[in-house]
């Protein structure tokens, strides 16, 4: 991909760029099967699955990893670990599996590199609308399009919460329960609400100013760690739910924003 070296991102942007690339074609070939060929398990529950494909695209990409920085660690949400030196990627193959298992079209591959313990890429890639999101500390964040257009992301300007459309995730039972008050506030607040299904593409929309802000509680870093790459270099501001900064090396409550509304919003979800 010419067009991501010519923005001037390093080796390790581009690689993850041709990574995900290469990682979503696999899920496409998969998600349009029936749930019993995608082969279905429950992980902790019905809302939490796992599927072959998930599996195999993990394995392409560590495998890719492998390849190409051998020194590498990385950890990946299907069980991949390895050991490294400086530098770790944090590997979500199928983000928004629940998503793929029913066939819509609205998951992600999500990588990101992160340097001890600081994020340094991002990478999101939705595969059914080739739309690739990718962001490096310094270099600014950018949508590489259908056609290859590419564009810098800009978080969006509105100030005010009754103007902002926000993203929401939902906890697994029987945790879900108890952020109805939270997604009642946010409702009774906001223009409107939406569910997607998939933090790293609520990220990637933060980023690309089409959300104003994502909520969601108890997640985890591979859901996170590229999202928040974008959502900083698009301008914007990524905390848990006490208004501290989040690293993305560990998972948690995640508030996400444009940073207009941030204060805004950490009032309400400080409320919960």
């Amino acid at each position: 991909m010419m067009v991501e070296g010519a923005l001037g991102f390093s080796e390790f942007a581009t690689f993850a760029v041709e990574l995900a690339r290469e990682a979503g074609a696999v899920a496409t070939a998969r998600a349009f099967e029936s749930a019993d060929s995608k082969q279905v398990e429950f992980k902790t529950g019905p809302d939490n699955l796992v599927t072959q494909a998930d599996r195999d695209v993990e394995q392409v990409i560590v495998t890719g990893i492998r390849q190409r920085y051998p020194g590498h660690g990385l950890i990946g949400e299907e069980g991949s670990r390895l050991a490294g030196d400086e530098f770790r990627w944090i590997i979500d193959p199928i983000d928004g599996t629940i998503n793929f298992v029913h066939g819509l079209p609205w998951f992600a591959v999500s990588l990101a590199l992160a340097r001890g313990d600081w994020l340094v890429v991002g990478v999101v890639y939705r595969p059914a609308g080739d739309e690739l999101f990718v962001a490096e500390r310094g270099a600014g964040a950018f949508l590489v399009e259908p056609g290859g257009r590419t564009r810098r992301l800009g978080v969006s300007s509105a100030a005010r919460l009754e103007e902002c459309l926000i993203g929401v995730g939902l906890p697994a039972h029987p945790a879900r329960s108890r952020v109805s008050p939270l997604l009642a506030q946010l409702s009774d607040l906001s223009r409107e609400l939406r569910i997607l299904g998939s933090a790293a593409l609520h990220l990637a929309d933060v980023a690309a100013g089409r959300l104003e802000a994502f909520v969601e509680p108890d997640l985890r870093a591979w859901d996170i760690a590229a999202g928040i790459v974008l959502v900083e270099e698009a301008g914007g501001r990524a905390t848990d739910f006490a208004g501290a900064p989040l690293s993305g090396m560990t998972g948690g409550d995640v508030l996400a924003s444009n940073g207009r509304v941030h204060d805004a919003l950490l009032g309400v979800v400080r409320r919960r």
